[in-house]
């Protein structure tokens, strides 16, 4: 007959692998979704945006993870050529989140940033990057 604490001590080392492999597995998925091309265009479109630096109090920029239970809201689909993402940024002064709609060339695989918005959360201001102002209808 099996003890009572053999079956604590299975339990216990069982549960901590099952929480350290979900917590592996979302890290690699986060890792994954800031190295694809739709995360870096954006951010380097933000990284050159003064007036989001400015709102943002940036430099510093940092971002934070993503809700990866919000499928709705971040929805990649390398496959189909869209992105879409609401990526969590952080300056000296504000934060807030970055919403980015991208799109696949399907003959060139480039990715292009169709739309760009930063909501910031203290102000509710809206700064939108892409399309640029002049290209604003």
């Amino acid at each position: 007959m099996v003890s009572t604490e053999l079956l604590k001590r299975i339990a216990l080392y069982g549960g901590a692998l099952a929480l350290g492999g979900a917590f592996l597995m979302r890290n690699r998925i986060q890792n994954s979704l800031a190295a694809g091309e739709y995360y870096k265009k954006s951010m380097e479109a933000l990284s050159q945006d003064p007036t989001a630096m400015a709102a943002l109090g940036a430099p510093p920029l940092k971002t934070r993870h993503l809700d990866l239970g919000d499928t709705e809201v971040n929805n990649v689909q390398p496959h189909l050529g869209y992105a879409r993402l609401d990526i969590p940024v952080v300056g000296g002064r504000e934060k807030g989140t970055l919403r980015t709609n991208c799109t696949r060339d399907a003959a060139t695989g480039v990715w292009t940033v169709e739309k760009l918005e930063l909501f910031l959360e203290n102000t509710g201001q809206t700064v939108t990057i892409v399309p640029p102002s002049s290209e604003r209808r």
